[in-house]
């Protein structure tokens, strides 16, 4: 993530987060996909078919959520409304809403909206004034998990001109290299409307070099469509992927004392949001931006 919001997230990582327990694999006679044990007798968890690593061991699921039911499942989220968190992204004031966060036809909805008025966001880290409403969730305080598999399945707004921003990201329970970005940030996809082909995929630590720790190769023709975008999240190397593609893989080198693989070697949570874009520079917010806009997910996963 970028911009004025950056000095906001130090607040994200202040509670303290659970990691659950790996879900345990349900042995099913069907076929399809699967990795483990025969192609006769594929094996399946809570996350699907069981996928196989690189070195031939499964990953095992240790969260999931497929938006089912009638409302945001509150045992594996919570809201990180502006108010509470301080968080803000551009213009955005993050709020609690069900026209900013919504489950419904097997998907969360994230919108970003226009208000007809401008109002007071009010937040711990400095009320101020927008007429911008979006929506974020995150897994702080229910889920967190050190290495791992970490994929959503997941669509973009339809808008094609500067103003709207969000995306899936991560970032680490607790601050144990320093404030942001010291202790680490793990960008899955994050995206903006001006560039819209583009997904980004970035590492933001001390020592980042932004020529070699985004993926500017990860593009998608049409983001208003389905995609799957995933991290395999190791210790010797961070990979990404969209639609099960290799887009970009980094091993973080960063600024002394630290050693490879900190800052990324302890538990970190995921986020999902939407908003808008500053009120300047190539994102800018304006009359013209298309809203509502929505990002769409279909699912959220996690393997050990």
């Amino acid at each position: 993530m970028f911009g004025a919001a950056r000095s906001a997230r130090r607040v994200l990582a202040g509670a303290t987060l659970i990691g659950l327990a790996g879900l345990a694999p349900l042995q099913l006679a069907t076929g399809g996909g699967a990795s483990t044990a025969s192609a006769a007798e594929p094996t399946y968890d809570a996350c699907g078919a069981v996928l196989a690593k690189g070195d031939g061991t499964d990953w095992a699921c240790s969260f999931v959520d497929n938006f089912d039911g009638k409302g945001l499942n509150t045992t594996k989220w919570i809201i990180q409304s502006t108010a509470q968190t301080g968080f803000r992204s551009g213009m955005t004031c993050f709020t609690a809403g069900n026209k900013n966060i919504a489950v419904r036809r097997g998907a969360l909805e994230l919108t970003a909206r226009k208000l007809p008025g401008k109002f007071t966001c009010k937040s711990p880290s400095g009320d101020f004034t927008t007429i911008y409403t979006g929506g974020m969730i995150g897994t702080r305080g229910k889920f967190s998990q050190t290495y791992g598999k970490f994929e959503v399945r997941a669509k973009f707004p339809t808008a094609r001109t500067a103003g709207v921003h969000g995306g899936f990201w991560m970032y680490p329970l607790n601050h144990t290299y320093g404030p942001w970005p010291g202790s680490g940030e793990i960008d899955v996809a994050e995206w903006w409307s001006h560039a819209p082909t583009l997904v980004l995929p970035s590492l933001h630590y001390h020592g980042r070099d932004w020529r070699y720790d985004s993926g500017w190769n990860c593009t998608v023709a049409d983001v208003s469509g389905y995609h799957t975008y995933t991290v395999e999240w190791l210790p010797t190397e961070i990979r990404f992927f969209i639609d099960g593609a290799l887009c970009f893989v980094r091993t973080p080198t960063p600024d002394s004392p630290l050693v490879a693989p900190q800052p990324f070697d302890h538990p970190f949570s995921m986020i999902l949001n939407m908003g808008v874009g500053p009120a300047s520079g190539t994102n800018a917010v304006t009359s013209s931006t298309p809203l509502p806009a929505t990002f769409t997910v279909d699912y959220a996963k996690a393997w050990r």
